[in-house]
């Protein structure tokens, strides 16, 4: 459900504050999670690519030709 208005779960200012304050860091993150409720299911969604990436390592990181340098 999406609320708006003086409902809404989050604080539009803030997120404008915290928005300004990642892009002016010397690194921002590529991505911006905003909201508590939004962390936990972007964690746990980079923990299943993470162990995607690792079960495929063995078998998909050996495929460059074999005549490669």
């Amino acid at each position: 459900m999406v609320l708006a208005g003086p409902q809404q779960a989050g604080d539009p200012a803030k997120l404008a504050a915290a928005l300004l304050t990642s892009a002016g860091q010397e690194q921002p993150p590529a991505r911006f999670v905003a909201g508590a409720d939004a962390i936990d299911p972007v964690t746990a969604k980079a923990k299943e690519l993470m162990a995607q990436a690792e079960a495929s390592r063995e078998l998909g990181a050996d495929l460059a030709h074999d005549d490669a340098a």
